[in-house]
């Protein structure tokens, strides 16, 4: 992942935008450089935006890390779920909550096209079998498809 930008940087940015849209233009301005004064507003507006460019990266990589820290809290449910799948009855219901609750937080956070991913299993092989073994086929394909989730949202 990449790292998100330090918070000293934006800062500097404006810094400079400001230093080229106060200091400088009025400097060139009162010795009558034109020249001068045009070169200063482009490079105040050069460093507004790289500032707001540094900003929206930020953001993006703050939320990217909360969109991921909630698919892990997710897997971290359906992991405990997997340890439950010798009880007797299983645990279908919880399952079935679980589901839906990763299903609204993918629509209403990302969009629908991530709820059709989360219940397509197609191109995985289950190798497990026996009693259970949907229940844990159903839980260890979202599993995997919340990891490559997660995957995405790395930068």
């Amino acid at each position: 992942m990449k790292r998100p930008v330090p918070d000293w940087l934006p800062q500097l940015m404006w810094f400079m935008a400001g230093i080229f849209a106060t200091g400088a233009v009025w400097y060139f301005l009162s010795n009558k450089d034109y020249v001068g004064t045009a070169l200063s507003i482009v490079g105040a507006v050069c460093m507004t935006i790289a500032a707001i460019t540094l900003h929206k990266i930020n953001d993006r990589s703050a939320r990217f890390l909360e969109i991921r820290e909630r698919l892990a809290e997710f897997v971290s449910v359906a992991t405990s779920l997997v340890n439950r799948q010798k009880e007797n009855p299983l645990p279908v219901q919880e399952h079935n909550e679980w589901v839906a609750k990763v299903e609204a937080f993918l629509g209403n956070t990302l969009d629908q096209s991530y709820v059709v991913r989360f219940n397509s299993f197609s191109g995985m092989i289950f190798f497990s079998g026996g009693v259970g073994a949907d229940f844990r086929n159903s839980i260890d394909g979202r599993i995997r498809r919340l990891n490559e989730f997660i995957q995405e949202f790395r930068e």
